[in-house]
């Protein structure tokens, strides 16, 4: 007589295990798969994931229990007074996102200051012939606020990189003028800055367009086009930047290493 072979399933315990991580596993992979940057704030938020999608998962099984509908009422009450605050908590920190590619970076590039500005008297870049250009796609968001940056960087040769550099500055013309820091009513005397910085062997520049009107006025900290030159590297780049909510920004170098993500590049 022959057997009959029954097939084994999973034991109750690795059933219910994947159903209580089931929920926590998707959420995080659902956080990282854009290329989230685990900053401070951002692990206090990933951190909080897996709780979320436990505290989802003993919802849905409180639902498919057999308790009383008062039983489940008040118990769901209190897993959302639970939940209610921990979303908040996790909103109020920033999250961040780099990206960085090597497809068709110019145009990329382009595209986003197109969007950006209406002028294009600045488009399309004569990058010359770099050996390697990326393009890098940053945005620093938190609650409902969001700062975009794009940067285009190019790399040349050492034999190159000087004629690059010497087109550069007779193509372009750049800011002179100190930029204010915050906006500010008229007769308010607000603090002022240079228009331009070092942050290690990069040296950034505000850009004017061809006929010398600015494209922000003073306040850079709500859109600017920055160009980043680096002598040691032979690098030559193009920051831009957008924030319409953003009012303020007293120190350069951390406005570009924050709000634009260069120290993500670096």
């Amino acid at each position: 007589m022959e057997e009959v072979k029954q097939k084994r399933g999973l034991p109750d315990w690795a059933v219910k295990l994947l159903i209580w991580v089931g929920p926590s596993l998707a959420l995080l992979l659902l956080h990282v798969s854009g290329g989230l940057v685990l900053s401070d704030g951002t692990w206090i938020t990933f951190c909080l994931v897996p709780i979320f999608g436990l505290i989802l998962t003993r919802l849905v099984f409180l639902f498919r229990s057999r308790r009383s509908t008062a039983g489940k009422a008040w118990r769901t009450i209190l897993w959302v007074i639970v939940l209610v605050p921990l979303w908040f908590f996790a909103l109020f920190f920033p999250r961040e996102l780099h990206r960085c590619t090597r497809i068709r970076p110019q145009e990329r590039f382009e595209a986003a200051c197109r969007e950006v500005f209406s002028e294009d008297r600045l488009l399309p870049l004569e990058l010359g012939e770099p050996e390697a250009v990326e393009c890098h796609s940053y945005v620093w968001s938190a609650l409902i606020f969001e700062s975009h940056s794009r940067t285009l960087l190019c790399r040349y040769g050492e034999a190159d990189y000087p004629e690059a550099k010497a087109a550069l500055e007779a193509r372009y013309r750049f800011r002179t003028e100190p930029l204010d820091t915050e906006w500010a009513a008229p007769g308010k005397e607000v603090k002022q800055i240079e228009p331009y910085t070092s942050i290690g062997d990069d040296s950034f520049r505000f850009l004017l367009p061809g006929d010398g009107d600015d494209l922000y006025g003073d306040r850079f900290y709500k859109r600017c086009l920055l160009v980043v030159t680096n002598d040691a590297r032979h690098e030559i780049g193009y920051v831009l930047f957008d924030d319409f909510d953003l009012d303020i920004a007293e120190d350069l170098g951390e406005f570009l290493m924050g709000f634009c993500g260069w120290r993500y590049i670096r």
